[in-house]
């Protein structure tokens, strides 16, 4: 898992008076509004006596920690101490929590894990047709009991259509193939398009003769992101925003945003829903059975051939950012005593000081560039 990325916490309808306690990078976290009703991201754990802060409430704008009464603010400084009486001292230095960025896009809470300033981050993975009155854009909420580098190279690789999904032929059609790809790469993630004829008349017909040319691809953002764009026709195209967030290394939590520019109707919305639940439980069926649950970090770890290369790319692009010293080292997490596992993800805030509290969760040490 990486720190210094985006990722979906929630759906913005889902985050209001109350505090919202959610898991990811396998640490817990907690979101809530404040009386202007911006939402603010902070390390759930009080730094008093450990109590669970998104099973507090919200107070004048304020977190309460339901064990002691600490307030904390949006920026993670700790307001209030009812213990001290109402002649409260100024709470200045240790008194504090990680408070993390936060963007509401797309209907979602995005929040940034990680302590990079403002402008090194990496973007938002971009939705262009969000609110364009040519696309109908709908949002599912799912959870796969996956590592989510399983559930990113799945989206990555053209071959298991034909075998995992209801438009292939289980490699029963004789003219099945593999057609080859192109590949390109940007800063922060890179894609893949292949084209096919399908069949007249038929959706995603992959691999098979026909008159009408298909055209799909999948290119990921970043760690954990990725749209997967089909062109059925010229008139007719369905693109899926999927943004993922790693509960832990054994469990993918995924933002999906599907949009499409045929049967916009509201109406049509639950035929569209149970088609992509369709898929959606066919790779299930698949990716939770998969061994090991991550799959390996280098390139040579497991057979690959030339349809995986742009799986071989995101392995590449992983280990790039292993090298920065984004990488969370579960490893090391692991061997600690469980009732001891208590770390903090990095807030930009601790590049300002570090008289903290608790501790940052251990990284994988970052390649040394003079080596």
């Amino acid at each position: 898992m990486f720190i210094n990325f985006w990722y979906p916490a929630e759906q913005a309808s889902a985050v209001g008076k109350k505090p919202v306690k959610v898991r990811m990078l396998g640490q817990n976290l907690v979101l809530f509004r404040d009386e202007a009703g911006k939402v603010h991201c902070l390390s759930n754990v009080c730094l008093h006596r450990c109590g669970s802060l998104g099973d507090g409430w919200v107070s004048k704008g304020r977190v309460v920690c339901p064990y002691h009464g600490w307030e904390f603010s949006g920026s993670g400084q700790c307001e209030r101490m009812p213990s001290l009486g109402p002649a409260q001292l100024p709470m200045t230095g240790r008194a504090r929590v990680d408070s993390y960025p936060v963007q509401e896009r797309y209907g979602l809470v995005f929040v940034f894990l990680g302590d990079l300033p403002e402008e090194q981050r990496p973007p938002i993975m971009e939705i262009a047709e969000w609110g364009d009155p040519g696309w109908r854009c709908t949002t599912f909420v799912f959870s796969l009991k996956a590592n989510y580098a399983r559930v990113v190279e799945n989206a990555l690789d053209p071959a298991h259509a034909e075998f995992v999904h209801f438009v292939g032929r289980k490699g029963q059609d004789p003219d099945y193939h593999m057609p080859d790809y192109q590949t390109w790469e940007s800063e922060w993630g890179a894609g893949m398009e292949v084209r096919f004829k399908s069949q007249a008349g038929g959706l995603l017909r992959y691999f098979r003769p026909g008159d009408t040319e298909t055209v799909a691809g999948t290119t990921f953002h970043g760690p954990a992101q990725f749209i997967t764009r089909i062109r059925m026709n010229a008139r007719m195209s369905a693109f899926q925003y999927a943004f993922d967030t790693p509960v832990d290394e054994y469990e993918t939590r995924s933002f999906l945003v599907s949009a499409r520019n045929f049967f916009r109707s509201p109406m049509l919305d639950g035929m569209a829903d149970r088609r992509n639940k369709l898929i959606i439980e066919e790779d299930r069926a698949v990716i939770e059975k998969i061994e090991p649950v991550a799959p390996p970090r280098g390139t040579t770890s497991d057979l690959s051939i030339k349809a995986d290369a742009i799986q071989l790319i995101y392995r590449r692009y992983l280990r790039d950012w292993e090298q920065r010293g984004w990488r969370i080292d579960s490893e090391a997490i692991h061997r600690q005593h469980p009732a001891a596992r208590l770390h903090m993800i990095p807030s930009p805030g601790r590049r300002e000081s570090r008289n903290w509290v608790f501790d940052t969760v251990p990284l994988v040490a970052a390649a040394d560039e003079s080596a």
